[in-house]
């Protein structure tokens, strides 16, 4: 392809367009925009997450063009450079990412902060480099609009045929539960909001095409509904019911009412009928109920509190007690997914690697100030495009200005409801609508400033910055990837070893996806080398990165178990268990121990905290155990008893255990009182425990023992029949005075067949009574 002449003027340039040619700069910014797009089919290339490499990637394509920029003075222009020094918004804008820098000198954990502003300063490149490819270039919105559609397209044909392929294979349940229906961003959530963002490009392309591309965009906008409704994220749905609403508004008010018109509307409005249909039909057969209902079922649960809203609602409660804690400096960039967890004790199973809302995470991270400013962003884009719908004159202007608007509602819905925030395919949504807002303003010719102007060399330098910083967190995504695949938590040994993980020892960022310290896992490591030293080294450094898990000190429990170490081991699973107190496995270990040293005082405070975040009825059954096990005394044990009814009053597991007890007490106060001679009060605490439990084994057989022993032995007979009638008796014990009983009432052929049993269940007298009775 041919380079232009710098000399042809704007309006010669709009004629090659309009006969069909294709200008040089037009041909690459098109390209540009394809390699931008790119990302949502990026390869893992051995990293834990995709986002590492992905904006490793933007780094490298940010400098490609910006080097094109720089050598080619035709885009070099003075209109651009001044329409963003007199910018409010890109002051704004400026200011929010220097305020976030900033928060990093006060944050716990630095290089988790240093991640953060690198990965926004590779998004203010990105959305720099946007606003030179299409300045004077708004004409290719709808080249781009079909680009955009043609990635959606691949983006869920991809997952679908994978959804097809296990629905057929295996069921459609499992299709569902699949990990296809989160392409490769890395949860359904962002799949979803990733398809959403393109949209509004392909709404565009349908009215604007009227050929072939018209029936391929209405094809891809099928898969990429289809798509969305099966995931059902709410914040997605919620989404496409708006920007379909607001764009049929739009297009009927910008365009007469024809038939022409109409029928352009049926090419969204099919394929969006169409999907629901085989949305609806899919979960009708799936049977599985929650998030897989119907469509509008879903969207009636935006409302509700189910398990998914109540977890967003403890995160924003997260955010605003730190929002309280540090108004004006917040905790640090990034920091959120260290520091939100002592704030998050409602399950052990997650801790809440981000606010599931961009604009109280970045409040509770930045500070107050700095999140009015990012929301300040949003308003801002919303009155200028707001503006130009209003008052632009060219039409082309109001509709690029609406299709902003759009993008600007679905990035803003995701933010309310998601992190799109620290998510490359979302960021490019993000530096469209800040690039569109920009460079949405009249063509126009003028003279270009010096060749290689400074300013431009500066953005290449610029874009180079975050480089060796985004290429370190791609090395140690790639160390986590491969540490999580060694699976060293459970495995005895893996392809690492403590050495080469510490060799490897990240610093950017110097944590897992999960939070956890990769130090920590060096210590595990070594732990599992029988390198104990080495091992505790780690884990206290790794106390100190992350200390809200209570991981290291639960290691540091199993060094000492392993050596010998009772009394450490004790104090490290306590810790452990107190920098996490909802984890069932310390608190499980630590009253193990507690038992040993009959530490009731230790096993009531660890419980006491546990049910102050979360009531288990199984470890209230466990600590009852506990307490019991460890001489607690009757009247506090019969206390906990009465309290453990409060707290569970329907819970079968309590009631049984309740009972349980109660029984065995009742049992163990009638022998008392049987030896002390007090015969029917000792009766009367058996039938007490019968009360109980009618069914009960141990009441039976010891109320059977009781007549035998005062020589009632018919009495005794039909006590200790129901009694072997019943599992949980096998020492042949119970069938052996039942034979002697059965014996002195004259009934020697049943007694003999009751010696045998005993005997088979090895009870050692059984064969003296079969020598004496069943010749």
């Amino acid at each position: 392809m041919k380079k232009p002449n710098k000399s042809k003027s704007l309006n010669q340039e709009r004629i090659v367009e309009k006969k069909g040619g294709l200008e040089y700069n037009d041909f690459m910014t098109l390209l540009f925009v394809v390699a931008f797009l790119v990302i949502d089919f990026f390869p893992y290339f051995q990293s834990y997450e995709i986002i590492k490499p992905q904006f490793l990637y933007l780094t490298v394509l940010n400098l490609l063009v910006g080097l094109y920029v720089y050598f080619d003075s035709s885009l070099h222009s003075t209109t651009l450079v001044s329409i963003f020094k007199k910018s409010y918004l890109f002051k704004i804008y400026l200011a929010f990412i220097f305020l976030s820098a900033l928060s990093i000198f006060g944050a716990k954990n630095i290089s988790l902060g240093i991640v953060s502003i690198t990965e926004m300063l590779v998004v203010l490149a990105m959305f720099l480099n946007f606003a030179l490819l299409f300045y004077n270039r708004m004409h290719l919105i709808y080249k781009v609009a079909f680009l955009v559609g043609i990635c959606a397209f691949f983006q869920s044909f991809t997952a679908l045929y994978h959804f097809v392929e296990i629905a057929n294979s295996k069921s459609i349940s499992d299709a569902l539960a699949s990990n296809f229906l989160k392409g490769n961003t890395g949860n359904i959530n962002i799949f979803s909001a990733s398809l959403m963002f393109k949209i509004p490009f392909i709404f565009i392309g349908i009215v604007h095409y009227a050929n072939w591309k018209k029936w391929f965009l209405a094809i891809a906008l099928t898969l990429a509904t289809t798509s969305i409704f099966l995931i059902s994220a709410r914040a997605s749905l919620l989404s496409l019911i708006i920007l379909t609403l607001i764009f049929f508004i739009y297009y009927l008010k910008t365009n007469s009412i024809k038939i022409s018109s109409s029928i352009k509307l049926i090419y969204i409005i099919l394929p969006i009928v169409v999907s629901i249909g085989i949305v609806n039909a899919i979960f009708k057969q799936s049977k599985l109920g929650g998030r897989f209902t119907s469509t509008t079922e879903r969207l009636s649960q935006i409302n509700t509190g189910d398990a998914s809203a109540n977890r967003r609602l403890i995160f924003w409660k997260s955010c605003i007690e730190m929002i309280k804690k540090s108004p004006i400096a917040g905790i640090g960039l990034g920091n959120f997914r260290v520091e939100s967890i002592p704030l998050d004790l409602s399950t052990n199973d997650t801790v809440p690697l981000h606010a599931h809302n961009d604009f109280l995470e970045l409040t509770a991270e930045t500070g107050i100030l700095n999140g009015l400013l990012y929301a300040l962003i949003f308003v801002a884009i919303f009155f200028i495009n707001l503006k130009r719908i209003i008052k632009a004159k060219e039409n082309e202007a109001r509709n690029i200005a609406f299709l902003t608007l759009m993008l600007l509602i679905v990035y803003g819905i995701d933010s309310i409801f998601n992190f799109p925030f620290y998510r490359p395919t979302m960021q490019l949504c993000f530096c469209f609508l800040l690039a569109f807002t920009f460079v949405n303003v009249p063509a126009r010719t003028e003279n270009k400033i010096e060749s290689k102007a400074k300013v431009y060399l500066a953005l290449v330098v610029f874009s180079m910055i975050p480089l060796y910083y985004t290429y370190y967190a791609y090395k140690t995504s790639n160390l986590e990837y491969l540490i999580q695949t060694d699976n060293i938590n459970f495995e005895m040994k893996g392809v690492l070893n403590g050495d080469s993980v510490i060799n490897q020892k990240p610093k950017i960022p110097n944590v897992f996806q999960s939070s956890e310290s990769f130090v920590e896992y060096a210590g595990i490591y070594y732990l599992r080398e029988k390198k104990y030293d080495k091992a505790i080294k780690y884990l206290d450094s790794a106390n100190l990165i992350n200390p809200y898990l209570g991981r290291p000190d639960f290691y540091k429990y199993l060094i000492a178990i392993e050596t010998g170490k009772m009394d450490s081991a004790y104090v490290y699973i306590k810790s452990a268990f107190y920098r996490r107190p909802v984890n069932d496995n310390f608190f499980e270990k630590a009253i193990g121990l507690a038992i040993s040293k009959r530490d009731t005082i230790e096993i009531l405070n660890m419980y006491n905290t546990f049910s102050t975040h979360i009531k288990k009825s199984k470890i209230w059954e466990k600590t009852l155990v506990s307490l019991q096990a460890s001489g607690y005394s009757k009247t506090n044990l019969d206390r906990f008893m009465q309290q453990g009814i409060k707290d569970f009053p329907k819970d079968s597991v309590v009631n049984q255990k309740i009972n349980s007890i109660s029984i065995t007490n009742h049992i163990i106060e009638g022998q008392s009182l049987f030896a002390a001679g007090k015969h029917e009060k000792a009766l009367q605490a058996y039938n007490e425990g019968l009360k109980i439990d009618r069914t009960n084994v141990y009441v039976l057989q010891n109320i059977g023992f009781y007549y035998y022993n005062l020589g009632k032995t018919g009495q005794a007979i039909p006590y200790l029949i129901k009694a072997i009638s019943l599992p949980g008796l096998n020492d042949g014990k119970t069938e052996y005075f039942l034979g002697i009983c059965l014996s002195t009432n004259g009934n020697k052929e049943s007694a003999c067949k009751y010696f045998n049993t005993s005997k088979t269940k090895g009870y050692p007298d059984a064969q003296g009574q079969l020598n004496i009775n069943c010749k």
